[in-house]
C-alpha cells in the first residue's frame, strides 16, 4: 500500500536519504512519519494512507476511501491503538472532490449546499452553508476547517451559516 515514506522505512523505522530529504523539504511531517511506521506495524503493510494533519482536537488521517475500513481495523482495534500512541483522537477521511472532503470535515453539522460565488475581482470561492443550529455540532474552528480545506484542495472557500 501506499504511504508517505517507502515501506523499507516504515519496517525498519529509519529513514532513507530520500524519505529524509521528504521530510526535510516539508512534503511529508513528522506526524506521517509516526503513522506510517505505526500502520506498517499494524496492517503488515497492507494499510496506506496520504497526509495526516494535527489539528487542535484530533488527528485527521487523509486515505483513499477503500482503505479507511482498514485503518479502523476489526472492531475499532487500528484507531484505537494509533489514538492512544499519538495521544488524540483520530478522523479518517476518505479523500475526494472538495464537497466529499468538506462533508466529512464538518460531520455530524449538515451542509445546506455549496455554491461557487464569483467576486469582483475575478477570484472564484466557494461558499458553503451550514445549518445555522448545527454551529455547535463543529469540531473545529470555522477558520481552521477553511485553511485545512485549502491546503487540501487549493480551492477558496467560505463557510456561513444560514
Amino acid at each position: 500500500m501506499s504511504l508517505p515514506i517507502c515501506d523499507i522505512c516504515a519496517k525498519t523505522k529509519v529513514l532513507c536519504n530520500k524519505c529524509e530529504s521528504k521530510l526535510q523539504e516539508g512534503k511529508i511531517s513528522e506526524l506521517d512519519v509516526e503513522i506510517s511506521k505505526l500502520l506498517f506495524e499494524l496492517g503488515e503493510g497492507e494499510i496506506g494512507f496520504e497526509r495526516a494533519i494535527d489539528t487542535q482536537n484530533f488527528i485527521i488521517i487523509l486515505t483513499d476511501k477503500k482503505n479507511i475500513g482498514k485503518i479502523i481495523g476489526k472492531g475499532g482495534d487500528n484507531i484505537r491503538h494509533l489514538s492512544n500512541t499519538l495521544g488524540k483522537q483520530i478522523r479518517v477521511i476518505g479523500t475526494g472532490n472538495l464537497e466529499e472532503i468538506l462533508y466529512d470535515f464538518v460531520a455530524p453539522a449538515r451542509v445546506k449546499n455549496v455554491n461557487k460565488v464569483y467576486k469582483t475581482d475575478g477570484s472564484i470561492i466557494k461558499r458553503v452553508k451550514i445549518e445555522k443550529k448545527d454551529r455547535k455540532k463543529l469540531r473545529m474552528d470555522i477558520n481552521e476547517i477553511e485553511k485545512l480545506i485549502k491546503s487540501l484542495t487549493e480551492e477558496n472557500m467560505e463557510i456561513v451559516f444560514a
